[in-house]
């Protein structure tokens, strides 16, 4: 339960994120971190903060990748996955 948990808060933190990367409104990885502690509550453990900032490093490779090597369509990922599952 406390992963479904950390993950839901994960969810709720990042978006804002998320959203202003898409934009083109990348912020530094000091401005990411400083709102990330700002909204996690005052009780949250160094486990809670790590995790959180482990999600937040992967998202932003994740978005750095992405602009640096483009996406694929909904359609190439789901032929890419049948061939990959019926292997």
């Amino acid at each position: 339960m406390h992963m479904l948990k950390r993950m839901a808060e994960t969810t709720a933190l990042h978006q804002l994120n998320l959203n202003d990367a898409m934009l083109g409104n990348m912020s530094t990885a000091k401005q990411d971190v400083e709102l990330l502690l700002s909204k996690l509550p005052d009780n949250c453990s160094l486990e809670d903060i790590q995790y959180h900032l482990y999600v937040l490093d992967k998202v932003r490779r994740g978005i750095e990748d992405a602009s640096t090597n483009g996406t694929m369509s909904q359609e190439e990922v789901e032929t890419r996955l049948a061939q990959w599952l019926s292997r």
